[in-house]
Order: structure tokens, then C-alpha cells, then sequence
């Protein structure tokens, strides 16, 4: 029996697609911004240490911003290595294509 779960779930699901899209462009400007200004601090301070640690801040940030670009397709390899999901792909896909290709969601998923 193959029934569509995310027939229901579109409104909810396209919602959720352009809470992502807008974080894709918010999140590195955030990164950026948050650099650029510790690097003014330390710069302005013109400690070795303040510097050493504004370099360090901006890594972290920068590791955590691919994490959060990463995360879409660790969660997708994750759920293509378990056994029965073959019988759930399908539906799977068409939730997938709603968040993170809004444009391709309708509110019919039979497509």
C-alpha cells in the first residue's frame, strides 16, 4: 500500500522549505559579519592573543555553518542505509522536494 504522507504535510512542509532558504542566506552573512568584527576588535587591540582567538572564533563558526549546509544530505545518506527504507523512499522524496526545492512542491504530490 503506497500512501503519500507529505499530501497533507505541503503547506507545513513549503513553510519549512522557506525557513531554510532564507537561513542558506542568512547564515553566512551572519558568519561573516561576526568574523569581520572580531577581527576589527583584535585588530583595534593589536594583541597577539585577541587575534589568536578571533581567528579561532571565525573556524568554529565557519565549521558550524558547513554543518548546518551538510546536515540535509548526512540525514538523507543516514536514512538511505537502513534496510527497509526502500519502502518509504518514495514518500520520502516528495517531503524532500518540498523543503529543499520549494518550487517544485505543489499540493499534490502524484507528480
Amino acid at each position: 500500500m503506497n500512501v503519500d504522507y507529505c499530501t497533507g504535510l505541503s503547506s507545513t512542509l513549503i513553510f519549512i522549505g522557506h525557513m531554510v532558504r532564507i537561513a542558506k542566506i542568512v547564515i553566512p552573512i551572519i558568519i561573516i559579519a561576526f568574523g569581520a568584527l572580531d577581527f576589527f576588535h583584535a585588530m583595534v587591540g593589536s594583541k597577539d592573543d585577541e587575534i589568536k582567538k578571533a581567528i579561532k572564533s571565525l573556524i568554529f563558526r565557519a565549521i558550524a555553518g558547513v554543518c548546518i549546509f551538510f546536515l540535509p544530505a548526512v540525514i538523507d545518506l543516514v536514512f538511505s542505509w537502513v534496510d527497509s527504507w526502500q519502502n518509504y523512499d518514495a514518500d520520502y522524496q516528495n517531503c524532500f522536494r518540498c523543503i529543499w526545492n520549494v518550487g517544485n512542491c505543489t499540493g499534490n504530490q502524484n507528480n
